[in-house]
């Protein structure tokens, strides 16, 4: 079995929670043989397996001890780990003291815009907001996204889910948050930034190709 994390981490200010989700992506051997190339069938899961809030004036270098923590835990030893973080704003500065701390993996500064841009620039990421949500959706009707028996910060998360609305534009959907806090769902749209730049393959030969080289 093949696994990878990718956290998620949408900065509040003042008057909204910073939040952190982590996402796992795995690819299983379903016990299962093609039947006409003889391979062995691999199928790719991806679960949500941590969703938190972190206190309302958090300041920032604790923030950044919290995600390079994360980062370091144990369970992600010998895994490929990927940190998106939201750079805008005064989210630049802890991108740059996370640079500094230098979390376990991958680290992808995400610039949320509300235009089309969508190119890689000196290190950073612009993404439009509305790109990072259809990522979700995407998640959830396409990828199969699953969540964590049990796992605490559901049920913020999943009222946050319901609280937005898709409705139709000129230039393509556009979305609109009914509830007071949309931090968590953007914090898992970060966390699928970082897992659609590690994709992982489900074909026999390519999994069996990069578990043999220890990539993952």
């Amino acid at each position: 079995m093949l696994r990878s994390f990718h956290i998620g981490v949408d900065l509040g200010q003042r008057r909204d929670y910073t939040a952190v989700v982590v996402l796992e992506q795995r690819i299983e051997n379903t016990g299962l043989t093609d039947r006409i190339t003889f391979e062995q069938v691999w199928r790719r899961r991806l679960i949500v397996r941590k969703a938190a809030r972190l206190k309302l004036g958090t300041e920032f270098h604790r923030i950044v001890d919290t995600v390079v923590q994360l980062s370091m835990h144990p369970s992600l030893d010998g895994r490929v780990v990927t940190t998106s973080i939201d750079a805008t704003g005064m989210g630049l500065v802890v991108t740059e003291q996370l640079q500094m701390q230098r979390p376990r993996g991958e680290l992808y500064p995400v610039v949320i815009t509300g235009g089309n841009e969508m190119k890689y620039k000196a290190g950073f990421y612009p993404t439009p907001r509305t790109d990072i949500l259809l990522g979700v959706v995407q998640a959830f009707e396409v990828d199969r996204l699953e969540v964590a028996g049990e796992m605490p910060g559901w049920e913020l998360l999943s009222e946050e889910l319901r609280s937005i609305r898709k409705t139709p534009g000129v230039a393509g959907p556009r979305f609109e948050s009914e509830g007071q806090h949309d931090d968590m769902v953007f914090a898992l749209g970060l966390a699928l930034v970082g897992y659609r730049q590690r994709v992982m393959p489900v074909e026999g030969k390519a999994v069996r190709r990069i578990a043999g080289r220890g990539d993952w």
